[in-house]
């Protein structure tokens, strides 16, 4: 007989995470949480989890199309740094590499806030993310440090 798991590995199935990640990987499109659920012949809640935490991670995102929301694979990205903005919320720097040739590498800027209602290991949530292509960081910065002489 099985050992009952652990509440971390309930929490995280790691192997379906990896499952859902490679099949957002290989659309180009994008799927929705009932189009990965049957792909993968899994619960379309368990789906929905997995998909809430790879969020936080910021592996996926999202694009809503009417009611529906339509995941896809973020691509690769190497973590920058972390921010503390206050003692609930965060401000999150990574580096994201091109998904598709002749895109253009971007610096993603993710807010998140604590939440004291969650019960997962991970207690933040995204309230906002902003991405910048590599050509516009210059315009960008400029427009920071005038804001920050107007402060």
């Amino acid at each position: 007989m099985r050992e009952p798991r652990t509440t971390e590995e309930v929490e995280y199935d790691t192997k379906n995470a990896h499952n859902v990640l490679n099949t957002l990987e290989k659309s180009e499109r994008g799927l929705t949480i009932t189009d990965i659920a049957n792909e993968l012949k899994l619960n379309r809640h368990t789906v929905t989890k997995l998909l809430e935490r790879m969020l936080m991670e910021k592996k996926v995102n999202y694009d809503e199309k009417g009611p529906a929301k339509i995941f896809y694979s973020a691509g690769k990205s190497k973590f920058v740094g972390k921010l503390a903005q206050s003692g609930t919320e965060q401000i999150w720097v990574d580096v994201i590499k091109p998904r598709y040739s002749g895109e253009e590498e971007a610096i993603r800027i993710n807010q998140t806030k604590h939440d004291h209602l969650v019960r997962s290991s991970s207690k933040y949530r995204s309230i906002g993310a902003v991405s910048i292509k590599k050509s516009q960081l210059d315009k960008l910065m400029k427009m920071l440090k005038e804001a920050a002489r107007k402060i």
